[in-house]
């Protein structure tokens, strides 16, 4: 276990300082990312009443997937909370920080081992996105320690069907698979885990269902200078992250349609099309 724990951090730190050169220069994070924020936002975060609830929030390791790394916990310094985001890299929290401040939002930036080992006090919800397959369950067993109340963990979807032609990437490139375990990529074994240890689920399910399939790392973000040739006044919201954005992104015309694609979408063709699922749990006194 010591051994493969290893190899998974060596991936883990490998894997964010190659996808770092690729990240966005400016918030425009390109549809796939400004739509999979506004819908976590709204179908997750915005949703489940227990995330009102809460005064502060660690988000670890946070992700360095696609788009601007750490800005999934925007939405809750937007809500009041207090946010503290953590990575081994300390080069991603650096080009974190740089948004962060053209936001002009506050959040506490900590270097710190994948298992969180350098993270000190208790936080009302401890949780991450898209790094939970890497660690798995030793990772979960730190996230209770650090949380007094909930924790939440996104993942990747390994029965979306870009699963296996990024499998299929990786074999034909002859490169390390390095996006974790398609073990707790799968919704029903992260309930056992949760449910081996106590944790009441309070919520779960799937999101970010558009049609194309989920490209992983993959850079294939839409260049909206030179595919969009639309007027100012139609062109796209790139970008879920600034305070105007999310209403103009309701109103977006191709929003209303993935949502609805959404919508039209049962059990088990969601899971299919969905780029991630999600579960809340809360700690049992």
């Amino acid at each position: 276990m010591k051994e493969l724990l290893q190899k998974e951090k060596r991936l883990f730190l490998n894997f964010i300082h190659k996808n770092l050169p690729d990240m966005p220069k400016t918030f425009d994070e390109g549809l796939g990312i400004a739509s999979e924020r506004f819908f976590f936002n709204r179908d997750v975060i915005y949703k489940i009443p227990e995330l009102n609830k809460i005064r502060t929030v660690l988000e670890a390791p946070c992700d360095g997937l696609m788009g601007i790394p750490g800005m999934n916990s925007v939405v809750f310094v937007r809500l009041g909370k207090n946010v503290t985001l953590s990575s081994p890299s300390e080069e991603l929290l650096h080009y974190s920080k740089k948004f962060w401040k053209q936001l002009k939002l506050k959040a506490d930036f900590k270097v710190s081992d994948p298992l969180l080992s350098g993270i000190k006090g208790k936080y009302d919800l401890v949780w991450n996105y898209c790094t939970f397959e890497h660690f798995g369950e030793p990772l979960f067993r730190r996230m209770l320690e650090l949380s007094n109340k909930y924790v939440l963990i996104v993942t990747q979807n390994a029965y979306n069907y870009g699963y296996l032609i990024h499998r299929l990437y990786h074999k034909y490139k002859k490169c390390e698979w390095d996006h974790g375990s398609p073990e707790f990529m799968k919704l029903k074994n992260l309930k056992k885990l949760f449910n081996k240890y106590g944790v009441k689920i309070i919520d779960s399910g799937v999101f970010d269902v558009p049609p194309w399939f989920d490209t992983f790392d993959m850079h294939v973000r839409l260049n909206k200078n030179k595919e969009l040739k639309t007027r100012e006044s139609t062109k796209w919201v790139w970008t879920a992250l600034k305070e105007s954005d999310e209403k103009k992104l309701a109103n977006n015309k191709l929003i209303k349609k993935l949502d609805l694609f959404q919508k039209l979408l049962f059990f088990p063709f969601n899971y299919i099309f969905a780029h991630h699922f999600y579960v809340l749990g809360e700690l049992q006194k």
